[in-house]
């Protein structure tokens, strides 16, 4: 950066790399004290299931350092067992961890044959969360070497099941790399859009390297554009949060990104430093395609700077690389880059030459059929999701419904089953109240004879008094008679 300012960023520069020392350091320690860890819970290990998955976390520790020989090593050892015992998931697992090696080391056609190989064993055991991860990593690969539309149809898929089973740490990958495909294209505002979806997910997740990665993203959209102030506050934020993660990718991306924008800025020596930075932690890595990018950009400068002699050895070498892996992208970014350099050095055959291969790759790159194809897998993948949300609505609907019906019919039934219990009580207490009433009219039937009975015994006893009467002499008459006797 030509400004008064320069000895201010050499300083920054130089104390950054300073604290990135000491970082690695002891984020070294750290991968160490997993590595004893896990080595020390292997040798007393038998050889079952949990060894295999003990041996795929050694390998993924390994690949988190960069030692990706070692990382396969153990790999290949899970792998081993997993077979011996038919251990499905294991195996698919190894497969899908030594993808992501090859991957790593810009091998892209071994890295698809064995996402493709752990995909097959994820589907037959059904495994939807490995199915999309295999899905999303097979994407990358495409990505990586510029097919977008195929790396957008596999994105698309993988988004679609990690909705499904509500993977929001899925969900938040694909979303990402979806946004990188547009933002590879040009579409940038669709970029930023898939962008801030991927930063809203990973907070809730509170995903801190995510987090950096997308924030790497849209300084990079806005270099593009650019606005390399805006570019340089999200790398130096992205950056912030790398230094606390183990991942040193990350760290060598946005190293190398920053490098560009001073670039840009015309500020050489600075870019330069940090190109060569970046460049020298992908070396340790083995990431073939970091090593052919860095090498890319450190012959852009040189080209810049009218060293041609170290540009031209800088560009063939990145050539070579992205020729062998098929980094489509860059090979073209590179061809451009070879084209200038000749042309500045009067060799203009061959700035024709270079000029022409670049061309034709971008109109491959960027053709209209491509950008045809995402717009087609997008609006399929938007049709799909809305066509499975009316679904699920009108399943929920007719649920509804026949939960609805099912009360009302249970209703139906409690009140038929209450006028049947009604009914019964009713027939109980008529029969009964007849069988009251019988009872009533035998008793006074009863009554009726008693009293008649009565009635006869009162007539009989009248009947006898009066006879009794008429044969007695009065009584006065007797009491006459008596008084006469005792004279």
């Amino acid at each position: 950066m030509k400004t008064g300012n320069t000895a201010r960023h050499r300083f920054l520069i130089y104390f950054t790399f300073f604290i990135l020392y000491f970082l690695f350091a002891f984020l070294s320690s750290i991968a160490q004290s997993k590595i004893d860890s896990l080595r020390k819970i292997l040798l007393a290990a038998k050889e079952d299931t949990n060894k295999v998955i003990y041996l795929n976390k050694l390998s993924r520790e390994y690949q988190n350092i960069g030692n990706y020989d070692t990382a396969l090593y153990y790999g290949n050892a899970s792998f081993e067992i997993a077979q011996k015992l038919n251990y499905q998931k294991g195996i698919a697992d190894s497969y899908n961890d030594n993808g992501i090696i090859h991957k790593e080391r810009g091998d892209y056609p071994k890295a698809i044959d064995y996402f493709l190989k752990a995909l097959k064993i994820n589907k037959n055991i059904g495994d939807k969360k490995r199915i999309a991860t295999n899905l999303g990593n097979i994407g990358l690969v495409y990505d990586y070497q510029g097919n977008y539309p195929r790396a957008l149809d596999y994105f698309l898929n993988a988004l679609k099941i990690d909705e499904e089973i509500g993977n929001k740490f899925g969900i938040s990958r694909h979303t990402l790399n979806i946004g990188n495909v547009y933002s590879a294209q040009k579409d940038y505002p669709k970029a930023i859009d898939y962008y801030l979806m991927a930063i809203k997910i990973l907070e809730e997740l509170n995903h801190k390297q995510g987090i950096a990665i997308v924030l790497g993203n849209i300084g990079s959209i806005y270099y593009e554009q650019k606005d390399f102030l805006k570019a340089l506050d999200y790398y130096f934020r992205a950056l912030k949060i790398d230094e606390e993660s183990e991942d040193k990718t990350n760290i060598e991306t946005i190293l190398g990104n920053i490098g560009s924008v001073y670039y840009e800025l015309k500020d050489f020596p600075e870019a330069l430093t940090y190109y060569f930075r970046a460049l020298k932690i992908v070396e340790e890595l083995g990431n073939k395609s970091g090593i052919a990018i860095w090498l890319g950009n450190i012959g852009r400068l040189y080209v810049s700077t009218e060293k041609y002699a170290d540009a031209e050895k800088y560009l063939l070498r990145a050539l070579a690389i992205d020729t062998t892996i098929g980094l489509l992208l860059h090979t073209e970014n590179t061809q451009e880059n070879l084209s200038n350099l000749y042309e500045k050095s009067d060799k203009y055959a061959d700035a024709l030459e270079h000029f022409k291969k670049a061309m034709v790759l971008k109109d491959s790159i960027f053709s209209q059929e491509n950008k045809k194809q995402m717009v087609r897998k997008e609006m399929q993948y938007e049709f799909d999701k809305k066509e499975a949300k009316a679904k699920a609505e009108a399943e929920i609907k007719e649920a509804k419904a026949k939960a609805e019906a099912k009360k009302q019919q249970i209703i139906l039934w409690s009140v038929v089953s209450g006028l049947l219990l009604v009914a019964v009580f009713a027939a109980f207490i008529f029969r009964a109240y007849r069988q009251i009433k019988k009872k009533n009219i035998e008793i006074a039937g009863q009554k009726r004879v008693i009293e008649e009975k009565q009635k006869d015994i009162l007539a009989s006893i009248r009947y006898a008094r009066r006879i009794q009467n008429a044969m007695m002499p009065p009584e006065k008459y007797l009491d006459t008679l008596f008084n006469r006797l005792k004279q």
